[in-house]
């Protein structure tokens, strides 16, 4: 592992391969984060719209109960694409 590194830091061309690939890597990572939360957001609104057009209540802590859940399975998506990253 310390060859590697030092590999890196003597060469600037790997130190710079490497550091495209990490950004490339954090980009897609952020991405599927920020593309999720967007879905969770548009489900969230889907339902309160059903709500309003149906004429039922929009129950407040119905939907702080759902989106602590939601929070809950972005965290755990996180963590798992963080496990896969670091395999990889």
């Amino acid at each position: 592992m310390d060859s590697i590194i030092q590999s890196l830091i003597d060469n600037p061309v790997y130190l710079a391969v490497a550091v495209v690939l990490a950004l490339v890597i954090l980009f897609g990572v952020v991405r599927k984060l920020v593309k999720l939360a967007l879905v969770m957001a548009a489900v969230l609104i889907m339902y309160i719209a059903y709500l309003v057009y149906s004429g039922e209540d929009v129950n407040i802590d119905r939907i702080k109960e759902g989106v602590q859940s939601a929070k809950e399975v972005i965290s755990e998506k996180a963590g798992e694409l963080g496990k896969s990253v670091k395999k990889k």
